[in-house]
């Protein structure tokens, strides 16, 4: 029930700042996604340019702060799904230039919502 207010809450959130931005600054910014109920979260770094998103860095973190990789991977097969999902999330925004362009992947939803909250502050700063 949490989850499904919380991507309610997100999608509503997201469809405002969507709504309200007709250009973005070049640049380079930062966003973070909200921690899930395990205090798992993601931040974000893109680059701007001519209102396309041109590069980005995105990674996940555990609730102790460290990032999720090789180790956190091992740990199960959905966790390995969720690791691999990073670089294909980058590479689709590189590709892209526009996060509503992104689609999810399976298994890795949860990645997908916490990239588009990062992305989104990352551009909420870019006005």
């Amino acid at each position: 029930m949490k989850k499904k207010i919380s991507a309610l809450m997100m999608l509503f959130a997201l469809s405002l700042l969507a709504g309200c931005s007709s250009g973005y600054k070049d640049g380079t910014y930062e966003g973070k996604s909200s921690p899930d109920e395990d205090g798992e979260y993601a931040t974000v770094k893109i680059t701007v340019a001519d209102n396309v998103i041109t590069d980005c860095v995105f990674k996940t973190f555990e609730s102790n702060g460290e990032e999720k990789g090789e180790n956190y991977a091992k740990s199960s097969e959905e966790a390995a799904v969720a690791v691999a999902s990073v670089a294909e999330y980058e590479k689709q925004l590189k590709q892209t230039g526009d996060i509503a362009q992104v689609d999810s992947i399976s298994g890795a939803t949860q990645n997908y919502n916490q990239l588009n909250e990062a992305v989104y502050d990352a551009l909420s700063k870019a006005n």
